[in-house]
């Protein structure tokens, strides 16, 4: 009986280291499951930050390219400055590219109501909403507290609940439209574009003999590998110079496939 209890004893330890054998197989397979997870995670981190590096730099190209062509002889420019968008091959990027001449736009300090309300309106914005828009803006550039009819004041951001009141002075950049009353995201994206604060100084005679003297570039690299960078940068011209007066990231654009099948390289 003595023997047959120590077999017994034996095969229990046997069974039991090997149960813990495989326990201990089971959590290093799952450490170096987690490890190999870890180090995935860890290389397409780096890989987004690479092609993020790659697709920015495209993108500051692709403004400089656009300055460069605003120094080109007349004959020899690839650009319109009408907003129409091109395509530009650079390293591994694919770059969108339009230039805007700003003399184009409505400026947002020094148009009246009434052109502010037919500019929404074309773009979209029913007149109420328009009317209201348009009043919020004069409100939030002009010095007083005296609030136009659809308009707001002090009153009207406080009980809004908002964290500033109007500016009462003039926009510096056409984004401070947020901070305007009433102004959401969805009539940004509509009004934005066609508005501008770079044409209170006198347009010089450019390059090409045309009226203007500021120029708002966008330029938006795509990389092969899935990286998205947008650039955008308004220019003018002072003395004699193209000089960035504005650079900021910008958006991705919903609608590149409409940029022009010429290649302006």
């Amino acid at each position: 009986m003595g023997l047959v209890a120590i077999v017994v004893d034996r095969g229990r330890e046997k069974g039991f280291a090997l149960i813990a054998v495989l326990w201990l197989l089971a959590v290093l397979s799952l450490v170096a499951a987690s490890l190999a997870q870890q180090m995935r995670l860890d290389t397409t981190v780096a890989q987004n930050v690479v092609h993020r590096a790659d697709t920015r730099l495209a993108a500051q190209a692709g403004i400089q390219r656009a300055i460069l062509d605003l120094w080109t002889p007349p004959d020899a420019q690839k650009f319109r400055t009408d907003g129409t968008v091109y395509t530009w091959r650079f390293a591994n990027s694919k770059v969108y590219v339009s230039i805007k001449d700003e003399s184009t736009k409505l400026d947002l300090n020094q148009a009246p109501v009434e052109p502010l309300v037919a500019l929404f309106q074309s773009l979209g914005l029913q007149p109420d909403e328009a009317e209201s828009v348009a009043e919020a803006i004069a409100d939030f550039r002009d010095p007083d507290d005296l609030m136009h009819p659809r308009g707001a004041e002090q009153h009207q951001y406080q009980v809004a609940g908002l964290a500033w009141d109007p500016k009462n002075a003039p926009f510096d950049e056409v984004q401070e439209l947020h901070q305007v009353f009433g102004v959401t995201q969805e009539i940004y994206e509509q009004i934005a574009p066609s508005l501008t604060t770079h044409n209170a100084e006198d347009a010089t005679i450019l390059f090409d003999g045309s009226r203007g003297s500021a120029f708002s570039i966008r330029s938006e690299a795509k990389s092969f590998n899935g990286g998205d960078f947008v650039r955008e940068a308004i220019v003018r011209q002072r003395l004699g110079d193209l000089v960035i007066v504005s650079w900021q990231e910008g958006q991705g654009s919903r609608h590149l496939d409409i940029a022009s099948k010429y290649d302006p390289q």
